[in-house]
């Protein structure tokens, strides 16, 4: 429902990402106005700075996280160690369990929407974003029931059926993307992996039995709340998992900003025309056509005026004297 562009702040030289609106209907209008208003304070959670809008056109901005995502760091290394799968569901969690207390449910977890801090091979640190579909318990839904809005893959099959938003919903996609972080497989493929996964490393087959709790199909047999299925997590003894193959490691996914466009002192070409050079972002140079006269017209007027003041003062003391 919108891009997101790296953007620079002209009056304090920052950058932020900025999210624009795609669509102009009225529900996707609302729902992204329903994301910019979901200010949740906390330290996994990604918070909207300000928005502005102009015709059909509607911006918020938010902090911009350097790391990717957990989609990301999955290209990158393909199935995670437990324990990192461990540590990045944790704070998952500890997001979801504020953002329950608030009343809300995000209804799109998914890898793509776990954002991570670029902090090289050190503890991971997760943000979660995107609240354009999440929903209020007590809000007027959008979506006639017959309307399902999601990621496919990581949806509860309650959601898929077009039930009220519940908390059991965002449960499910915790694992979902937990699974998925243990095998590298993306759903629908996921489940099949599993097994062959725990084959290979018998160690597993605890956090594969939570996790797999965390999806059945019937939302009541699921962890009754994030902060229940955090306190399991947190319980598992997995000192026997197998440690990377290789580091693991969470990279600056955003080359070095170029700094903004700077204006060059005017430059005459032609009698009639003055340009002004100007950078674009793409680095091209562009040129056009400068605003009012040049500064030889203007220094060439200026003296004109000087003569005229001078002849005048000059046939004023004629008269006075005569």
């Amino acid at each position: 429902m919108g891009s997101v562009w790296v953007v620079r702040d002209l009056r304090d030289q920052q950058t932020y990402a900025g999210k624009l609106l795609r669509q102009s209907d009225s529900a996707s209008l609302v729902r992204f106005m329903r994301e910019q208003a979901t200010r949740i304070d906390h330290r996994h959670v990604v918070t909207p700075l300000s928005w502005a809008g102009e015709d059909d056109r509607v911006l918020f901005t938010m902090p911009l996280v350097r790391g990717g995502s957990v989609a990301t760091l999955l290209g990158d290394h393909g199935a995670l160690p437990a324990m990192w799968v461990r540590e990045l569901l944790v704070q998952l969690l500890d997001a979801l369990d504020a953002v329950h207390a608030a009343g809300v449910v995000h209804r799109d977890v998914k890898p793509a929407n776990l954002l991570l801090h670029a902090t090289g091979a050190d503890r991971p640190h997760l943000l979660l974003t995107d609240f354009g579909i999440s929903a209020r318990l007590d809000d007027p839904r959008l979506t006639h029931a017959s309307q399902v809005i999601g990621s496919p893959g990581y949806m509860a099959p309650e959601q898929l059926a077009g039930a009220d938003p519940a908390v059991a919903q965002d449960v499910y996609g915790v694992g979902m993307v937990g699974l998925e972080m243990l095998t590298g497989v993306r759903p629908p493929h996921t489940r099949d992996a599993v097994e062959t996964a725990v084959g290979a490393q018998p160690s597993l087959r605890p956090l594969v039995d939570l996790l797999l709790d965390a999806v059945q199909h019937e939302s009541t047999a699921r962890p009754a709340s994030a902060a229940r299925l955090r306190e399991q997590l947190v319980a598992l003894d997995l000192s026997a998992t197998p440690g990377p193959v290789e580091p693991v490691v969470v990279l600056d996914q955003l080359e070095e900003l170029a700094p903004p466009a700077t204006r060059v002192r005017p430059r005459r070409t032609r009698p009639e025309e003055d340009v002004v050079e100007e950078d674009d972002p793409a680095g091209r140079t562009t040129t056009t056509p400068a605003q009012g006269p040049s500064d030889d017209r203007r220094g060439l007027v200026a003296v004109l005026l000087l003569v005229v003041a001078a002849a005048c003062l000059l046939g004023a003391a004629w008269l006075v004297l005569a």
